[in-house]
């Protein structure tokens, strides 16, 4: 530090453990992506999967199991909000908790209508009832969506092409 507080401008950013942390990060982040595509590879393996079940079941007629077909139907509907939410996080490095918190709605009620409100007991309708309001309110009140202009997040060049000029937002 030099005199009055202030940091010397002439700080040595060549130290060894600068390096060490590029390198991790260097290696680590693309390994960690290499991962994360593994596993968005084997959720569309098993909503292909699913998929063929689908069309077996309703191509080899007879008496449907609609309540297979309509828990397959909430699986693969899940496992789309499952994949929306790695290919987010490949896209930004980030994990988004909005798609979380919808991921969690949309996975309750399909255990919902799976099990049948009928089977539930009251306790366990009030307390999924007290859930699905908190994670309705943390959707709408918690302030999880990004605030940011549509300048400024990425993929919008499609908005921006949508939108009036900065210059011709305001007038009108």
């Amino acid at each position: 530090m030099q005199e009055g507080g202030q940091i010397s401008p002439h700080i040595d950013l060549e130290t060894p453990h600068t390096h060490v942390h590029r390198l991790s990060r260097r290696l680590l982040e693309p390994a960690q992506d290499l991962l994360v595509l593994g596993i968005g590879l084997a959720l569309f393996g098993l909503m292909g999967r699913t998929l063929i079940w689908l069309f077996r079941e309703i191509v080899k007629g007879g008496n449907l199991d609609f309540r297979g077909i309509i828990a397959q139907v909430l699986f693969m509907l899940v496992m789309v909000e499952v994949v929306r939410l790695v290919v987010i996080y490949l896209q930004e490095h980030r994990v988004a908790v909005d798609f979380m918190v919808e991921l969690g709605i949309v996975a309750t009620l399909r255990e919902v209508v799976l099990r049948g409100i009928t089977e539930l007991s009251w306790q366990q309708v009030v307390a999924l009832t007290i859930f699905l309001l908190a994670l309705g309110a943390l959707l709408r009140f918690g302030d999880l969506r990004s605030t940011a202009p549509v300048e400024e997040l990425p993929g919008i060049v499609l908005m921006r092409a949508i939108l009036p000029r900065p210059e011709l937002r305001g007038a009108g």
